[in-house]
């Protein structure tokens, strides 16, 4: 957790005050949703909004998964479109690169993300830069846009998952008007979905189960391993947060 007050140079007329937002919210530095902890300008009717990591960006970074540091910038030097190779997601604003001649992209929030999640079950998720194993979502080990980028995968191998695509179906949920401005959710978006069953069919199953107590274990242990993912990518696991796991993992 960083300061409760900053001021930051892409908004230096106001102080910024560390807050827990109602509702989902745009940063102004990197330009991804966001819907966990982040600094609010302290001024209402200025809706600026910065990611912690986004907030707290340094001059230079490195990832174990790296051999060469990062250099950060306000916005990509090459222009024209780009891609962050761990999330997937357009690179619009704040980004880290790599100084090769075709340098790699990093949201600063992606570049933070944790190396190992814990749920209170024991169950454990390793980010890998490579996936070992097939996407649940996407049945790809590479991302919709050809991209590998980053995914979680279980102690045991089972599940796998792109942070790209458990990014992606939140965002397309945002975009689609599940979330409110007053940070509740949308019921009739909800119940339509429910209603059509496409939000429950949206990730897939490892292959393999016979019975039912197995197929039941193992949409637990799926659905599990989004709530953990969403928390990581998001921020700390408000109401808001775990009804997004809800929404995307339920199956019933």
């Amino acid at each position: 957790m960083g300061l409760t007050k900053i001021k930051h140079s892409s908004h230096s007329r106001h102080f910024l005050l560390l807050k827990y937002p109602k509702e989902p919210y745009k940063c102004q530095g990197c330009k991804e949703l966001g819907l966990g902890p982040c600094y609010e300008c302290e001024h209402k009717n200025c809706s600026f909004y910065l990611h912690e990591e986004c907030a707290n960006a340094t001059p230079s970074a490195f990832h174990s998964f790296l051999k060469c540091s990062l250099k950060f910038h306000p916005r990509a030097p090459q222009g024209g479109e780009r891609v962050c190779d761990a999330c997937g997601q357009d690179v619009l604003g704040f980004v880290y690169q790599c100084k090769h001649k075709n340098p790699h992209d990093y949201h600063p929030s992606c570049l933070k993300l944790k190396s190992t999640l814990t749920a209170e079950d024991g169950t454990r998720l390793h980010l890998k830069e490579k996936p070992p194993s097939k996407c649940l979502n996407c049945g790809s080990s590479k991302t919709s846009n050809g991209i590998k980028g980053w995914s979680y995968v279980s102690s045991c191998g089972q599940y796998c998952y792109h942070v790209a695509c458990v990014k992606g179906m939140i965002l397309e949920k945002w975009k689609k008007g599940y979330f409110l401005k007053d940070g509740k959710v949308n019921k009739a978006s909800y119940y339509l979905a429910l209603q059509s069953s496409i939000p429950n069919k949206e990730v897939a199953l490892p292959s393999g189960s016979s019975t039912s107590s197995k197929t039941k274990q193992i949409w637990k242990n799926a659905k599990t391993a989004g709530r953990l993912i969403i928390c990581a990518l998001f921020g700390d696991p408000t109401a808001l947060i775990l009804f997004c796991a809800k929404l995307l993992f339920d199956k019933s």
